[in-house]
């Protein structure tokens, strides 16, 4: 496989976008390590978006918004610390590289899916470790036909012609270099540098959302015809 070519060279090749104003300013808040509950509450009450997000981080139970037990900024900072924040400040960038990726190199829009079922059969999962302000693991997990479907459309055939399962990892690791790329551009940006593993390509069964002790998770799953995607993140918040 091919080296991950430079953040700043796949942004310029292309056109990928930097991460909104909000996490950038919140990656740099979070680095202070000064920084007061009070000043990161007030940055995320400022943005809508970012709210939901840490809500929905923080009631990672909740079916639904009408389920949640955490319902405010402040109580899901209380709850669950300062952790949270620079949980969500990393998963945006790595939510926007997966569709920005998708959507530059196969032209689909992927959208948030309110209530995913979980992947009952083997799927394509692809691990990218990190290390830096936080260490962790940012996982894509594609059912069976999306991984066959994405291969085929970068590759210029149809499904049926690609016989070799090792074809279809070999794309979809191509695919991974790319979001690993305007990945790490994002976190630059929210001034959360970090070093990237290389994508590992596996198949498994295994569909548990792993959040070992000391480390916050958070899972979403994401749709467009044809693809069905899960973006999973682990992080230890507190590495260096």
């Amino acid at each position: 496989m091919p080296p991950v070519a430079p953040a700043e060279d796949l942004a310029k090749r292309y056109g990928l976008e930097s991460v909104p104003e909000s996490v950038r300013r919140l990656g740099l808040l979070v680095s202070k390590p000064d920084a007061s509950t009070e000043e990161v509450a007030k940055l995320i009450s400022s943005d809508k978006g970012f709210t939901a997000r840490l809500l929905r981080a923080a009631n990672p139970r909740a079916a639904s918004e009408e389920d949640y037990s955490c319902t405010t900024v402040e109580d899901a900072l209380q709850r669950t610390g300062m952790g949270i924040v620079l949980l969500v400040a990393m998963y945006d960038p790595l939510m926007a590289a997966v569709q920005k990726t998708f959507q530059i190199m196969l032209g689909a829009e992927l959208k948030i899916e309110a209530h995913p079922l979980p992947f009952e059969h083997e799927h394509v999962l692809c691990e990218i470790g990190f290390v830096g302000k936080a260490t962790g693991t940012a996982a894509l997990r594609l059912t069976t036909p999306t991984a066959l479907q994405v291969a085929a459309r970068v590759l210029g055939m149809s499904p049926a012609e690609l016989e070799d399962p090792a074809v279809v990892d070999d794309v979809i690791g191509e695919l991974s270099n790319m979001v690993v790329g305007n990945f790490k551009s994002n976190l630059c940006d929210a001034n959360l540098n970090c070093k990237l593993s290389p994508p590992a390509i596996t198949r498994t069964t295994k569909f548990e959302l792993r959040s070992a002790e000391g480390t916050l998770a958070q899972r979403l799953g994401l749709r467009a015809p044809d693809l069905d995607l899960f973006v999973d993140l682990n992080v230890n918040p507190w590495s260096e």
